[in-house]
């Protein structure tokens, strides 16, 4: 009986291991009462030092009654009363005005030429022209001499002959001066509106073709904000808008 009593307590004075597969873990983590957490009733707790690492700031704030503000997504564009494109009416080659091509940025004042379109025509084409510019000649020519002849006449000749010959030499050189300017005419592109270049396609010896966009001009004063709301209430009640610029707000007319 000694003997097993004696084994049991030196037993209890050794040290014990638990086995291979009986892992007890270790202890629960002691938790920082004063470190950032979420509270029971569902706020949070940041103390100071994690505010100002998160670069967070507070302020006292002052109930009263205020207007609802709503944010929308919107875009700037161009306001149609300050702005327009410059398109030629026809197709040809692209020619610098008389101070170059203009380019993005640049100002520019309402009717000022910023390029010329020349006129591009197929060799058939400006053949057969040709060749009625030299049939206008030949007859504005036998017409001028024989206007000259009459006059020579007049005494013999009736008044309605010698009115009608002159008419026919100036439907004649009506005629060429028309059909020349048509043979090398070249169109001019001016600013429809006093403003900057916003936006340019125009490469000098470029081949455009009618009603093709080679520059937009935009007054930089004037601008549109367009914004959607898919309900239509707000759109009837707007005491005001401003747009966010950076961090700073910017009113709207």
């Amino acid at each position: 009986m000694r003997a097993l009593i004696f084994a049991l307590a030196f037993c209890a004075a050794l040290p014990a291991w638990a086995g291979e597969g009986h892992d007890h873990g270790d202890s629960a983590p002691v938790g920082n009462a004063n470190g950032p957490g979420r509270q029971p009733d569902g706020s949070v707790f940041l103390p100071k030092p994690a505010q100002r690492q998160l670069g967070l700031r507070t302020v006292a704030v002052d109930e009263g009654d205020l207007a609802r503000s709503v944010e929308l997504s919107g875009r700037v564009v161009m306001d149609p009363n300050a702005g327009g494109k410059v398109q030629p009416m026809t197709a040809g080659r692209l020619e610098a005005g008389p101070k170059g091509l203009p380019t993005v940025g640049q100002p520019v004042r309402k009717g000022e030429v910023l390029a010329y379109v020349v006129s591009t025509m197929a060799p058939l084409e400006r053949s057969a022209q040709a060749a009625q510019l030299a049939e206008l000649r030949a007859a504005r020519a036998l017409a001028e001499k024989r206007a000259a002849r009459l006059k020579t006449l007049s005494d013999t000749v009736a008044r309605k002959e010698l009115e009608a010959a002159d008419s026919e030499v100036a439907s004649l050189a009506a005629r060429l001066s028309a059909l020349g300017g048509a043979l090398g005419a070249r169109e001019s592109l001016v600013a429809p509106v006093s403003g900057v270049i916003a936006a340019s396609f125009a490469v000098a010896g470029q081949v455009v073709d009618a009603r093709e966009l080679i520059y937009e001009v935009v007054d930089p004063a004037r601008f549109h904000i367009e914004a959607l709301a898919f309900d239509a209430e707000l759109a009837t009640d707007v005491a005001g808008a401003s747009m966010a610029v950076g961090q700073a707000p910017v009113a709207l007319q």
